[in-house]
């Protein structure tokens, strides 16, 4: 079978390489094609992917519109060319869309219920909609939902093995903590803020006297900031939160991340709350592995909570018995994957 896979974020290249890996042993051909965001191209060329480009992320509301055009007729060519049996994504309105024109199939894989286009538009015309287990919401016929969370693809102990000598050679200074900014422009985002430019400066000035502090930042760090901004090749990042005493920040992604290498985890933005997303509630509410903070909650009192002694040890212990009640995710994936080629 001709597959594509489409990525539009860091994440989506992780949840997806090693289910790529056993479809390739399976003799499946695997095309891959990503938008232009953040670091993702760039973890692309450091792993040696082929890859081709369909688009550019836009930070601007005005111009997402006008790039919508420029994307959907790029894409169709490549996949014209592809003729993919089976085009698999996050969620992309584009690979729904370009599917009907081409008459090929889609799997959808949301692990976010609060997304208005993918719960009205891309999720009624997609072929199959994966989930994790606890997704609240219900797709009908087509909806299938599997043990854990996609994080699981390439965060379980059995994927991921952490390499203190990769960490020693990014010249990294123990104990360190992680904070993540993101620039909160995705389309999800809409309305929705994450931690105030004043408040980064206090959590670091909070920080900086018990451990050495690094900053990843979708946008520029303020002048009073430049100084702490992490320096690596993005795929070491998970080398990085396995080995800090603390991961802070309005990340999604990150947060859970961290919260799944066995790293205290805190998660503060204006998602949280009585309607947030599942997969936090599930972290925090059934693993406590994670702590979600509203804007206005009691986020030093947490940083002073995680920062004590053995915190870290306490979360490994954390992390393994999550991983225990797990299966093989990644299989699990590779074989729906195939069970909607084939029909």
């Amino acid at each position: 079978m001709k597959i594509v896979i489409e990525l539009n974020h860091p994440k989506h290249f992780y949840q997806f390489k090693q289910v790529m890996n056993i479809l390739i042993q399976k003799g499946h051909s695997i095309q891959i094609v990503a938008r232009d965001k953040d670091v993702l191209l760039k973890i692309l060329q450091e792993e040696g992917i082929n890859y081709q480009v369909f688009g550019v992320h836009k930070k601007n509301l005005i111009m997402k519109l006008f790039a919508v055009i420029y994307i959907l007729n790029n894409y169709y060519k490549i996949l014209k060319k592809a003729q993919p049996n089976i085009i698999i994504s996050k969620a992309s309105l584009y690979s729904v869309f370009l599917s009907k024109l081409l008459k090929c199939k889609t799997i959808i894989f949301p692990d976010s219920e609060v997304v208005f286009v993918t719960n009205k538009i891309v999720a009624p015309l997609a072929d199959r909609v994966i989930t994790p287990e606890n997704f609240e919401l219900n797709y009908g016929v087509k909806h299938i939902r599997i043990p854990g969370l996609f994080e699981n693809c390439y965060l379980h102990p059995s994927v991921f093995q952490f390499n203190n000598e990769e960490l020693n050679k990014l010249n990294i200074i123990k104990p360190y903590v992680v904070l993540r900014f993101i620039g909160w422009t995705a389309n999800h985002d809409v309305g929705k803020k994450g931690i105030s430019e004043d408040k980064k400066s206090e959590i670091v000035n909070l920080l900086k006297n018990r451990f050495q502090v690094y900053i990843s930042s979708e946008k520029e760090l303020s002048d009073n900031l430049k100084e702490y901004s992490l320096k690596i090749p993005a795929s070491k990042i998970h080398h990085v939160l396995y080995g800090a005493e603390l991961y802070l920040g309005d990340s999604q992604t990150m947060a859970t991340e961290a919260a799944l290498l066995g790293t205290p985890s805190i998660r503060t933005n204006s998602f949280v709350g009585e309607h947030d997303m599942s997969n936090f509630k599930l972290l925090e509410s059934k693993y406590h592995i994670l702590r979600n903070v509203a804007l206005e909650g009691n986020l030093f009192d947490v940083i002073g909570e995680l920062t004590e002694p053995d915190k870290k040890n306490e979360w490994m212990d954390k992390r393994n018995n999550y991983f225990s009640s797990i299966g093989d995710t990644n299989m699990i994936i590779a074989e729906l994957i195939e069970s909607v080629c084939n029909k």
